[in-house]
């Protein structure tokens, strides 16, 4: 068996029996068919959505880590993904919705060592590479169905009862239920089957599949379960979870009797624990949430405290919604700052939230924001000052961050998840409205896409007027963004390729030009050459040359062809240059030459004619060997177009001393990989922007950099690039990991714990 290039693609086709059709199951009752024709409907129906939004959320994920990666081969890997996303996600849904009929259709016959289509292929006979792939993915799979199986207990259970009737068997567990979780695992591995991606990816996608179909699950379950009980399967049984004592076994689930089937089993040891599965997640945000608060407690101990009224309104959270929901729908007024206009600051925001309170207070109390409810607001303005310290002052960023403080401040005091879940969708949108600020919209010298600044004020715009409390429109708005920032990458990156194959052309026939240059004078300083003669050589033939190499190379007949017509061309005697035929096809082919490299037919006849037509020596023989010489002189040299006249003409290279610090800079220099970030000076006060090294020259070390666009801005050479590494015009940006969110609330962590002395790090959020 093959191996697929970095352990990328799935595995090698193999002779796997063909997927079946329930419309093939003849053997069974009409109306248990027609029951398994409705599920599969139901379930086809409610999985394309998930489905969809899962492969979305993949494309973004990738995207996003491309973006941090800055260059280099992860980075390329990741646009290599993506391209065969797009060439291949078409199939996913239709393969997925094939492998779930197929697991509908063996509902009632017992699988093999896996489930569904994918597990009854025949195994291969490669015993290293495609198992350490397949642990991989098998784990990430288990992942997905062990969760769900916690999560969707309680459903699970009954519709194992509902299949055991219809199969004329006992209780069906989850693990091998058609439609259970491990089911629907089957069909995703089976689905991207035909990805010709890494495993990393492949199992990228399916923790996004994971994330994205948790209330999914929660409707399809119920609406199957809904749509049994229509049909009179198993109608008056009932399945609850018992309550757990607290320090006791989970209780199992229990059926009611008189059901008419089969005495209830207990259901599979993983799903019992459901609901205080549920119960230990959510205590570990609060665990992890008061951890946050104890530094907070200790900033606000080393501040002076406020004496807080005894007898205060501490309004409910209900009441803090509302007010900040009617904060959300109202304009911002512009704050003045020492004079000068300003950002309104999260500190003004509960201030004004406050004030609104307070008509809600009853006489002679004060409002007074909860201690948590406090600290939420105090945390969230923490983090918004770190992301506003990230964007240079007037950014466009501004005025979107300010915008979503409201809905963000909501969003956390009703969810810490927002704190110590970095995939917390709220949390994810405003990670990338700031990045795109930072990277795309505020580019100093770059000319402001106005496609992207009014898509990010629309999302923006769309959760301050339609968010009330649910995350989903989060989601949305994320993949909405998402899709834009994909498509302007994948706009850049051919941008990008375009400037970079024109570089490389340029330095190619740069260099062929100057070998061709070098043979002409070689020959000519071994002759007497008239001017006429040295002209033509020195300028339309060092053109003929230099195409020549580039399209057949040093060593092809075709250059030492035209190496031979410039020596016959400098023959001082005409019977040199060889007989009549010899002299008619040497006249050919500096025609052909001639007009390939974008001489005028008219021009290279007159040429021509002046060289192997005979003429007496006159005035205006001389005369017109002048013309000549001063036409080819004014004809631009092949490649001297637009773009290339814009290419600066370095003068020398400095040469740097063996052991300096610009030498070992140029040494690092040479071992970077295309694609790496810098920061480069622009005027004297400091200003920097980001630039990619899009290319460089090994042989020249011609550097050609381009913005976040893709477009060119910078090109100089790899010993200026040192020098201006050593003088600090310019800084090399390491690849990030963590997304600018992420660093800024290690930020906001790191300055609680100076300002309060612990060295101790907090438990990570």
């Amino acid at each position: 068996m093959n191996q697929t290039p970095r352990d990328a693609g799935p595995l090698p086709n193999v002779a796997a029996p063909p997927l079946a059709a329930l419309s093939g199951r003849t053997d069974l009752p009409p109306r248990v068919l027609h029951l398994l024709e409705g599920t599969f409907a139901i379930c086809s129906g409610a999985m394309q959505r998930p489905l969809v939004a899962a492969l979305d959320d993949f494309e973004a994920q990738l995207f996003k880590r491309a973006e941090q990666l800055r260059g280099g081969e992860p980075q390329h890997r990741c646009f290599d993904t993506l391209r065969e996303m797009k060439h291949r996600r078409a199939d996913i849904v239709p393969r997925f919705n094939a492998a779930l009929e197929d697991s509908l259709a063996h509902f009632d016959r017992a699988p093999p060592a896996g489930t569904g289509a994918v597990a009854r292929a025949p195994p291969s006979r490669d015993l290293s590479l495609v198992k350490t792939r397949d642990l991989e993915e098998t784990l990430a799979l288990q992942e997905f169905s062990a969760r769900a199986e916690i999560r969707q207990a309680q459903a699970l259970y009954a519709l194992g009862h509902r299949f055991g009737v219809l199969a004329a068997s006992p209780f069906v567990d989850a693990e091998h239920l058609a439609i259970g979780p491990a089911g629907f695992a089957t069909a995703l591995r089976y689905g991207c089957q035909r990805l010709e991606i890494e495993v990393e990816h492949r199992v990228l996608l399916y923790h996004a599949f994971d994330r994205v179909t948790t209330e999914a699950l929660d409707d399809l379950y119920a609406r199957v379960n809904r749509y049994l009980i229509e049909h009179r399967i198993l109608r008056h049984l009932h399945v609850m979870l018992a309550p757990r004592p607290k320090d006791g076994p989970a209780d199992q689930h229990s059926a009611a009797p008189g059901t008419g089937a089969e005495p209830a089993e207990p259901a599979s040891p993983r799903a019992r624990p459901a609901a205080p599965t549920q119960r230990s997640a959510d205590a570990s945000d609060t665990e992890t949430f008061a951890t946050i608060r104890e530094l907070l407690n200790g900033r606000h101990a080393s501040q002076t405290a406020a004496a807080r009224p005894g007898d205060a309104f501490v309004p409910s959270d209900e009441q803090v919604q509302s007010v900040l929901g009617a904060l959300q729908a109202r304009p911002i007024a512009p704050m003045l700052q020492d004079g000068k206009l300003a950002p309104r600051s999260v500190a003004v925001l509960k201030q004004e939230l406050l004030a609104n309170l307070r008509t809600m207070a009853p006489d002679g109390q004060a409002p007074r924001l909860s201690e948590a409810d406090s600290d939420t607001i105090d945390l969230v303005g923490l983090l918004f000052e770190h992301l506003a310290a990230s964007a240079r002052p007037h950014a466009s960023t501004h005025p979107l961050m300010t915008k979503l403080q409201a809905p963000l401040l909501r969003v956390a005091l009703r969810d810490k998840s927002f704190f110590t879940r970095r995939s917390h969708p709220a949390r994810q949108l405003l990670n990338t409205i700031v990045e795109t600020g930072n990277q795309w919209l505020d580019d100093r010298d770059g000319a402001t896409d106005r496609g992207l600044a009014e898509k990010v004020q629309l999302v923006v715009d769309r959760v301050v007027r339609d968010f009330d409390g649910n995350d989903a429109l989060f989601e949305d708005m994320l993949g909405e963004l998402s899709r834009h920032m994909r498509t302007l990458a994948r706009k850049a990156e051919v941008t990008e390729r375009r400037h970079v194959d024109a570089a490389r052309g340029r330095e190619k026939l740069g260099l062929a030009r100057e070998q061709a240059r070098t043979a002409i004078a070689t020959r000519i300083a071994r002759s007497k050459a008239s001017k006429l003669v040295r002209t033509l050589l020195e300028q339309a033939w060092t053109d003929v040359l230099a195409l020549t190499l580039l399209r057949h190379g040093e060593k092809s007949e075709a250059y030492a062809s035209r190496l031979a017509v410039a020596d016959k061309l400098l023959a001082t005697n005409a019977s040199d240059r060889g007989s009549a035929a010899a002299q008619s096809a040497l006249r050919d082919e500096i025609e052909t030459a001639l007009d390939q490299v974008g001489y005028h037919r008219d021009d290279v006849q007159t040429i021509v004619r002046r060289f192997f037509e005979s003429k007496p020596a006159d005035e205006d023989d001389a005369s017109s060997s002048t013309e000549i010489a001063i036409k080819l002189k004014q004809k631009p040299h092949l490649g001297d177009d637009v773009a290339s006249a814009a290419v600066p003409k370095h003068a020398a290279q400095p040469e740097f001393a063996p052991g300096s610090a610009e030498a070992r800079l140029l040494e690092r220099l040479r071992a970077l990989p295309f694609g790496t970030w810098f920061e480069l000076s622009v005027n004297q006060k400091g200003d920097r922007v980001r630039r990619k090294l899009a290319w460089y020259s090994t042989v020249t070390g011609h550097c050609l950099f381009v913005n976040q666009h893709g477009v060119r801005t910078d090109e100089k050479t790899l010993q200026q690039l040192a020098l201006d590494l050593s003088h600090g015009r310019a800084t090399i940006v390491e690849a990030e990991q963590e997304s600018l969110v992420d660093r800024a609330w290690k930020s906001v962590m790191a300055s609680l714990r100076q300002l309060v002395g612990r060295d101790a790090p907090a438990k990570p959020a």
